[in-house]
């Protein structure tokens, strides 16, 4: 199981961060609406994605 920076977890969220803090150094105006839906998106692929490692490692550890 990857960890830290080699994980996609840490990637998307650094990516999303990146997105909404940075939004108007790249020209981008974001309303409020689309910073709660990028934040949504990466939270929930990121819960999403340490359930998985989590219930996968729990299976391997029985056998």
């Amino acid at each position: 199981m990857k960890q830290g920076i080699k994980s996609t977890e840490f990637w998307a969220t650094l990516i999303g961060s990146i997105a909404v803090a940075g939004a108007s150094e790249l020209g981008l105006n974001l309303n409020e609406a689309s910073v709660a839906s990028i934040a949504a998106v990466v939270s929930t692929y990121v819960v999403g994605r340490v359930m998985n490692k989590n219930t996968q490692a729990k299976i391997d550890q029985k056998f």
